[in-house]
């Protein structure tokens, strides 16, 4: 499983652990605009899942915004895929999902989920009930994990509500369970199907907090801050090995040539994606990065050390 350098939020967050306290979080879209995610971390939210793709061919044109400010504000971020097997293999909804998010997947992220509800087209809802049978179903889903789980090495969670939870195959409940029911209180969900236990729950479709505009949907974490962290990859012993593997890039912004200071670790693999998640040519030579032919904007640079380490870095290109 790879590690990743994110935030000291986590370091806080076993320090300050208390059995009583509620983990929250939101999820969101495109239909939340532009959020203050500043706002919505000092409300209390711990974490948000933020849709990154639906079906082989759609990208949500919010997703880079939400998990760049996200991450900024240092929320612990993760990335939904919202299935469409009424048009699509499991094959090539995971493709298109993982082309666009693979860089969200990992040690600190929330687990990459499939959301599996009715889709709508044309205003009318498709009942993936009456198109598949429960084995269908359940094997398009399964298919679809399986693929995301080869390629990232993280197995994935399933989003349903109680009605797919009871009409889905048992083979399913080996992934965690983010259940929706909006019944506006914190109390463990009913009705989950073969699931002996649920990992989040939504309890709410009509949530109003500060930093976003009209209803975002809430959730609560079932669990501890601690049991929160083993859920994202995270426990002490590796948030004192990143803070003791410093990494530092200069000049940021940069016209030129990026110098990488990576201490005492070795880099096994390096990377720059722009904001839409497209890799980019570059010359890592000598321990510098010639970014003269970038364009102008944001980029991320990630990093794997040869201890299996991740950074993500943002970088400025001027």
């Amino acid at each position: 499983m790879k590690k990743t350098m994110l935030f000291t939020l986590f370091l806080f967050s076993i320090i300050s652990i208390g059995l009583c306290q509620n983990v929250l979080g939101i999820d969101v879209s495109n239909w939340q605009g532009n959020i203050n995610w500043e706002q919505v971390k000092a409300e209390g939210y711990t974490f948000a899942w933020a849709k990154s793709t639906e079906g082989m061919t759609y990208t949500d044109p919010m997703f880079f915004t939400n998990m760049e400010n996200g991450l900024n504000a240092n929320v612990v971020m993760g990335a939904y895929h919202f299935a469409r097997p009424d048009n699509n293999t499991p094959q090539e909804d995971a493709m298109n999902f993982l082309n666009i998010a693979s860089a969200y997947i990992g040690s600190g992220f929330l687990p990459p989920v499939l959301d599996l509800e009715n889709p709508y087209s044309g205003g009318q809802a498709i009942v993936l009930t009456d198109m598949f049978t429960s084995e269908e179903l359940s094997n398009w889903a399964q298919e679809w994990m399986i693929e995301v789980e080869t390629q990232t090495g993280i197995a994935p969670f399933i989003y349903i509500n109680g009605n797919y939870a009871n009409y889905l195959n048992s083979s399913l409940t080996e992934y965690g369970l983010w259940f929706a029911q909006p019944d506006e209180n914190l109390s463990p969900p009913i009705n989950i199907g073969s699931w002996e236990n649920w990992k989040f729950k939504q309890y709410s479709w009509w949530g109003s907090i500060d930093g976003v505009q009209g209803d975002v949907d809430l959730n609560i974490f079932n669990g501890t801050l601690q049991d929160f962290n083993a859920t994202i990859g995270l426990n002490t012993s590796d948030i004192e090995t990143r803070m003791n593997n410093k990494i530092h890039v200069f000049p940021n912004p940069t016209r030129h040539l990026l110098h990488v200071n990576i201490g005492e670790s070795e880099i096994d693999k390096i990377a720059l994606y722009d904001t839409k998640g497209l890799i980019q040519e570059m010359l890592f030579k000598d321990g510098s990065i010639d970014c003269s032919i970038l364009k102008s904007g944001l980029y991320y640079l990630h990093l794997i050390t040869k201890d299996g380490i991740k950074y993500i870095l943002k970088i400025n290109k001027v």
